[in-house]
């Protein structure tokens, strides 16, 4: 919670509005998914894709720990937002392959 609740602070705070929270955040991420700490990687691409809800990477990122959660569901439900967002940029074009890949 305090980490959360710092972070949307920061992230709002003008003194540190060149610094890229979102893709700090999201190594940060995928470098705890890396470890194999998939609950604790859910948790920090969750507040990320909080603190970032417009970008469809950040979703594209929570879907992937989902998947290798093994929770297809929730991973496709994110992956269909990420289309939502970016139906004709690169990270949509990801989540449509990442779609396909689940069905099969």
């Amino acid at each position: 919670e305090k980490l959360q609740t710092e972070a949307a602070r920061m992230v709002k705070d003008p003194r540190y509005k060149f610094f890229d929270f979102e893709g700090q955040f999201n190594q940060a991420g995928y470098n705890v998914l890396g470890s194999g700490q998939i609950k604790e990687a859910i948790f920090i691409f969750q507040m990320v894709a909080d603190l970032f809800p417009d970008s469809p990477n950040t979703w594209d990122s929570l879907a992937e720990a989902y998947l290798k959660a093994g929770d297809k569901t929730k991973a496709l439900e994110l992956y269909n937002k990420v289309l939502k967002i970016d139906p004709n940029g690169a990270t949509g074009e990801n989540a449509k392959k990442m779609i396909e890949k689940i069905k099969q």
